[in-house]
């Protein structure tokens, strides 16, 4: 297996079977043999259903909690390469083939930079845009050590070889800087390329983020392992 694709899902049936069908479409484009998990973390609505229809395989995550649905996904990843990815439909699974046109150079994990890239209007509450994820990522990069301009984006590319090395511990939100701070920490190398982000497909369903409660797990958790490292 070339790649294997880690979308977690919860209740995203407005959306899911278009992220399936244009990974499975990338995957044909680029001449590659590809798996599209759907991890799922308890939707009530015909997402499980809708993902198998397009193609997906689903694996069943009973931990709660975004860092946990997609460390569910890595679990079951039987490719060579990863690439992880929102079920809502606002990171356009057609440009897998930016992340894989790198495979040869020296890296551990492509971070997609929705600020090198183009963030549609509607795309990013002005909080996060201007405020939440700038704020985030300049901790991360000074506490760390980190050059990376988008330290929450939800769309990464991992080496399946590099992903196994590391012991994830979050199961919420708070994973996206669990994943740079631990690759960094252990000597991994990070490189960014563009990626643009869309306003969500989702119709009734809200967003699943919470920006304080959530912000707030990401600064406590960057400020733990920083301590931690330190002694």
């Amino acid at each position: 297996m070339d790649l294997s694709v880690v979308i977690p899902c919860l209740n995203e049936e407005n959306t899911i079977k278009i992220c399936v069908e244009k990974c499975i479409n990338a995957f044909e484009k680029l001449g590659i043999e590809g798996e599209v998990i759907v991890s799922d973390n308890g939707s009530k609505d015909k997402s499980i259903e809708l993902a198998k229809q397009a193609g997906a395989k689903v694996v069943h995550c009973k931990v709660k909690g975004y860092g946990a649905t997609i460390q569910e996904g890595f679990k079951n990843a039987q490719g060579k390469f990863v690439l992880m990815g929102d079920g809502d439909d606002s990171y356009d699974f057609n440009s897998i083939g930016d992340f894989w046109q790198n495979i040869d150079k020296d890296f551990d994990m492509i971070l997609g930079s929705r600020f090198k890239g183009i963030i549609q209007d509607g795309a990013m509450p002005p909080l996060h845009r201007y405020f939440g994820t700038p704020l985030l990522t300049f901790i991360v990069n000074f506490l760390f050590g980190t050059h990376i301009s988008d330290s929450q984006s939800g769309m990464r590319f991992f080496r399946k070889s590099s992903l196994d090395k590391i012991k994830f511990k979050t199961t919420g939100m708070e994973f996206a800087s669990e994943l740079t701070v631990l690759f960094k920490l252990n000597k991994m190398k990070i490189i960014e390329i563009p990626i643009n982000l869309y306003k969500d497909g989702r119709i009734n369903g809200k967003p699943h983020l919470n920006p304080w409660r959530d912000g707030l797990r990401h600064l406590f958790y960057m400020l733990k392992m920083r301590i931690t490292h330190l002694f």
